[in-house]
């Protein structure tokens, strides 16, 4: 058996080996401006899927939470001017008792 194997080999049989497939053709990366544009076109649409999925709080809520910041903003904003008016005049004083 392994003489017919040797016999039937290409070298001596004369048989040539098949030639390699060639290469097939890619297609030409698309330019930059084109990537981008479906990069874009793919952001936007998850974005719009996502914001599906969002769950808004009720318009009441909104309200409310909204109040409680500015007001909190607000007290925050006097304590901190009130503190910078203390510590002004301390300093002045300080200022005032040296020069």
């Amino acid at each position: 058996m392994a003489e017919n194997e040797e016999m039937n080999s290409p070298i001596e049989t004369g048989e040539t080996k098949t030639p390699a497939p060639k290469k097939k053709e890619t297609a030409k990366k698309p330019n930059f401006f084109v990537r981008i544009g479906r990069r874009l076109k793919k952001l936007w649409s998850d974005y719009k899927s996502e914001m599906k999925k969002v769950v808004w709080m009720p318009w009441k809520d909104v309200k409310k939470n909204t109040v409680l910041v500015l007001s909190a903003v607000l007290a925050l904003g006097i304590v901190i001017g009130i503190v910078d008016f203390v510590f002004s005049e301390i300093l002045g004083g300080i200022a005032g008792l040296i020069g």
